[in-house]
């Protein structure tokens, strides 16, 4: 189904599936129950952890966009012979459509999210245009020598102070699992190089599992489904206590209140609704911090020194 009328579909009040489950595949969120789940947290540390956003709290750009845009380089790299002509006018119609939704993201016409899903979307349904193996591997070179490895100054500086303190680093993302698969291999050659090797392990990471062979996935890009998703890993008391939390949205907040009492939460270069929010959704056994990075400049702002021009 054509991108827009997929998203035509989800706007009305009667749809009552997410995006991926008008290309046919299963929503799922029994994480206990699948093995991918379960396997990665049989190599989890029991002990406390610093919990952690990625995209545009960790990672400096939107890695879910950063795939996306490699795979249409990737796609218009081959030789068109080499496609269905169908299946690639397709593909050339939906991504028209999706220009178009860019600018009104970008322009605050729409939800983010609403946009960030679509690329979702697009990709899975046009994945069979591409030799899949190759298109990987075409976006780790991409994302190794393009530098979208480096992470925020002060964000990895958080991660810094975790690891030499002996505490465990965990990210709770939306990102899909073929994406941050990359991502993580590339960040953990860069905490080597930049802190020591032996500490890339007790870095450990969740995101939206999308099986690409057959007919399930798991999403973990609602706030719900993360808070979900850390509170099942405290009744299994593989979190004993939370150390600090990073993230950077408004509805961020909701998560934080599953946080320790006393502790900090750090938002990095927050977007507009968290300072419009703040009042109304903090909690008093919670510090929260507002942290803004811009190029050799990081400092931590008060609510109330915040003037908007």
């Amino acid at each position: 189904m054509e991108l827009e009328k997929v998203l035509d579909l989800i706007k009305q009040k009667s749809n009552d599936k997410d995006i991926l489950e008008h290309l046919g595949i299963r929503f799922r969120i029994d994480y206990e129950n699948q093995d991918y789940y379960n396997d990665k947290m049989h190599l989890m540390h029991r002990w406390d952890y610093f919990i952690s956003d990625l995209d545009g709290t960790f990672f400096r750009w939107v890695l879910q966009k950063e795939a996306f845009t490699i795979f249409v380089k990737f796609v218009k790299k081959h030789n068109y012979l080499d496609l269905n002509i169908d299946d690639y006018y397709l593909f050339l119609k939906d991504l028209e459509f999706f220009n178009k939704l860019e600018k009104k993201a970008y322009n605050k016409e729409i939800e983010f999210f609403e946009y960030l899903n679509a690329w979702i979307y697009l990709l899975l349904k046009h994945k069979d245009l591409v030799d899949w193996n190759w298109y990987l591997s075409f976006m780790k070179y991409s994302f190794k020598t393009k530098e979208k490895i480096n992470p925020f100054r002060f964000s990895f500086s958080k991660m810094k102070e975790v690891l030499l303190s002996g505490w465990n680093f965990v990210f709770v993302s939306g990102s899909p699992n073929f994406v941050f698969d990359i991502y993580l291999e590339l960040l953990k050659e860069y905490v080597a190089k930049n802190i020591w090797d032996s500490y890339s392990n007790n870095i450990f990471w969740f995101w939206s599992n999308v099986f690409m062979d057959c007919s399930d996935y798991t999403p973990l890009w609602w706030r719900d489904h993360k808070k979900q998703f850390i509170n099942l890993l405290r009744d299994k008391r593989i979190i004993n206590k939370t150390i600090w939390w990073m993230w950077d949205t408004s509805s961020d907040f909701w998560i934080s209140y599953a946080l320790d009492p006393d502790n900090e939460f750090y938002f990095v270069n927050p977007e507009k609704k968290v300072v419009d929010n703040f009042e109304k959704s903090i909690i008093e056994t919670i510090d929260y911090k507002l942290i803004i990075e811009r190029k050799d400049l990081i400092f931590n702002i008060k609510k109330e020194d915040i003037n908007f021009i």
